[in-house]
């Protein structure tokens, strides 16, 4: 059976890539893609998913209770050195977006001693074969209640659209959201602080900072590999080819 300790020094995507959780499309010597394309959530004008050569994959370190609760335990080192820490532990609870962040808010709850909810999908349109199901988020397990004040936690954060959604969901209620946490944010506009709606301004706190470039699936870019099919929409469902392309161009 594989277990995973965290290491001494060792950088988050390190430790991400010791559980099987990060893909890199390996490259030939011209630059030539020898793996496939993945398929990220975010949707051009067109409602197309853009794609890119790197995915991190956070379930693959929630499989581990160890790394799982070393990532959960830094947050709050990320937080004190934001100046937040004090706001934390203010909030009512932990908001897990889901499905990425309903492990980590949990063990972010178990932490601070704090409350805990998730909102759950309502599917509005299937997946096809070249885009992933589109859904709406809607709180029927848990709620927050009026007057409530939130942290949303995602595993990896980049357009914020799902973000923007759910604080306009929270707020419906009556409640308020006082930041993001995540372990990764790779979005290219987003920084320290996302600002949801005019006159809201939300802190984003990370583990990992890394824009990670995608692209439209006209981008001269990536244009001939999706003509090709060379590209996985749904990595998580995937994981294993992806794992494999790496493997197999390890060493080359």
């Amino acid at each position: 059976m594989k277990t995973i300790t965290p290491r001494k020094g060792e950088s988050f995507l390190d430790l991400l890539a010791r559980c099987d959780g990060y893909y890199a499309c390996p490259k030939g010597p011209k630059g030539e893609r020898l793996g496939p394309l993945v398929g990220y959530a975010g949707r051009d004008d067109q409602g197309r998913q853009f794609v890119g050569d790197v995915y991190v994959n956070f379930a693959m370190a929630e499989r581990y209770g160890w790394v799982l609760e070393h990532c959960a335990k830094h947050i709050p080192l990320e937080a004190t050195n934001r100046g937040l820490y004090r706001t934390i532990t203010r909030g009512t609870g932990f908001c897990g977006a889901p499905e990425g962040g309903k492990a980590l808010a949990t063990a972010m709850t178990i932490i601070f001693g704090k409350q805990y909810i998730f909102p759950e999908k309502k599917i509005t349109a299937v997946a096809t074969d070249s885009s992933r199901e589109v859904s709406e988020l809607v709180f029927s397990r848990h709620e927050p209640y009026k007057g409530d004040v939130w942290w949303i936690v995602e595993d990896v954060c980049n357009n914020f659209s799902t973000t923007a959604k759910l604080v306009e969901l929270i707020e419906s209620v009556g409640a308020s959201v006082a930041g993001i946490l995540c372990f990764l944010n790779r979005s290219l506009l987003v920084g320290g602080m996302f600002s949801p709606r005019c006159g809201l301004d939300l802190p984003v706190i990370s583990l990992v900072r890394k824009p990670i470039e995608q692209y439209d699936q006209d981008d001269p870019e990536v244009v001939d590999d999706i003509k090709a099919g060379n590209v996985v929409w749904k990595p998580k469902n995937e994981w294993g080819r992806l794992a494999q392309a790496m493997a197999d161009h390890s060493s080359k």
